[in-house]
């Protein structure tokens, strides 16, 4: 077994409390134990990022605008699909 690794990340305030949110609603122990979740996914499916990889080209204004947005969906309990998460626009989240 190998020993874990501390790894710190910066995160926004909306992005954090969706994050804590989703991981209460998924049933995770915690937001960490999500991030875990999501990073061993990806790198099982090893698909491509599209929309989230533009996201993260965003100025730093626009990356708290969007959060601020997903935010607001997490709280109004508000999703899509991957095929239209793929195409939207953030802005009009």
């Amino acid at each position: 077994m190998s020993a874990s690794r501390t790894k710190t990340f910066r995160l926004s305030h909306s992005l954090a409390d969706a994050l804590e949110l989703r991981a209460k609603e998924l049933g995770y122990k915690s937001a960490t134990a999500l991030v875990e979740a999501l990073a061993r996914y990806d790198c099982l499916c090893r698909s491509g990022h599209g929309v989230t990889k533009q996201w993260a080209e965003l100025s730093p204004v626009e990356q708290d605008d969007l959060d601020d947005r997903l935010l607001a969906r997490v709280l109004k309990k508000q999703g899509m699909t991957a095929k239209q998460a793929a195409t939207v626009d953030w802005k009009t989240l």
